[in-house]
């Protein structure tokens, strides 16, 4: 089975180079390795071409580029170029552990697998994030996404709904577009998946095939990492209910729009969470709460992402 890694890279060139040496490094070698890079980003083609030089395996390597910003156009050039039966995807910021690739491909000795994904742990600097999740990779029927991807969870294998874009693969054969219709970084994995789901498909999570995940800046995002900053939880609140719309039935609605209208989550806050927000002196649950509605209605009505988002 020929498997093919594809990693979207912007500005990043030395943590980019550290995932490279440890995906050449692993117990299993990739058939080949796409990396997508701006036209505009000498820097890391610079850094890139370099580090060729001297890198193992350097014919396993190719080079994309796209014009367009974003994340989702990276990947959909990206998966212009692939030609292996498994894509498996990371980001230019985490470190696959030795072992990684080999425990994701064992996963598809199961026909009826359709995606394979695993545990990123997360560090912020010395520090490693710690967690403890009983439930990973869940989209309940009233329409709340469950992540914890990062979390310690069960030792075993296990069945989920949707699988976390730093550390999934998926037989190429089953894979879409990413949407468009996406406007933010968090939900293109989600869909992705649900797609292979509806396929009838399984999606595997295995918590020990394990990539270590450093998060650097989003250097073509206004709105970098702060999830509490209310530009992002437009884009979230837009995309969870494109999601919604897009994957589950409209009359679900009825169970899956008074969630993210009434009550919500701390991220994106419907009414329940922004009166406790209130009470609770956290940090700007005014313009939280109204980006949220405001994403919410943008989807609902398909209105265009505007320009300074």
């Amino acid at each position: 089975m020929k498997s093919s890694v594809l990693i979207p890279s912007y500005r990043r060139g030395r943590a980019l180079l550290d995932c490279l040496q440890a995906v050449l490094s692993g117990t299993t070698v990739p058939d080949e390795i796409i990396v997508v890079l701006r036209d505009t980003d000498a820097d890391s083609h610079s850094m890139l071409d370099g580090w060729l030089a001297s890198a193992p395996h350097p014919e396993l390597l190719h080079i994309a580029e796209v014009t367009e910003r974003g994340q989702i156009a990276a990947l959909n050039r990206g998966l212009q170029q692939v030609t292996g039966d498994v894509v498996v995807f990371t980001d230019d910021d985490a470190v696959p552990r030795a072992d990684w690739l080999e425990r994701l491909l064992s996963h598809y000795d199961d026909p009826q697998v359709g995606g394979a994904g695993g545990r990123d742990v997360v560090h912020h600097g010395e520090q490693v994030l710690e967690c403890r999740a009983k439930a990973v990779g869940l989209l309940t029927w009233y329409g709340k996404v469950v992540g914890n991807h990062h979390c310690d969870s069960a030792s075993q294998p296990t069945v989920v709904d949707h699988l976390k874009g730093v550390n999934m693969s998926f037989r190429r054969e089953l894979i879409r577009p990413f949407d468009a219709g996406i406007w933010g970084p968090h939900f293109n994995d989600t869909d992705q998946s649900l797609a292979v789901g509806a396929a009838g498909y399984e999606l595997i999570y295995d918590p020990q095939a394990i990539v270590d995940h450093y998060p650097e800046p989003r250097p073509d995002s206004p709105v970098g990492r702060d999830l509490a900053d209310p530009r992002q939880v437009r884009l979230d609140a837009h995309d969870h209910c494109h999601l919604l719309l897009k994957h589950r039935p409209r009359w679900q609605m009825l169970c899956w729009l008074p969630y993210l209208t009434l009550i919500g989550s701390r991220r994106c806050p419907g009414l329940l969470v922004f009166v406790l927000q209130v009470l609770g002196s956290e940090r700007a649950p005014v313009a939280r709460f109204g980006a949220a509605i405001s994403g919410i209605s943008a989807a609902l009505f398909k209105t265009p992402r505007p320009e300074n988002l």
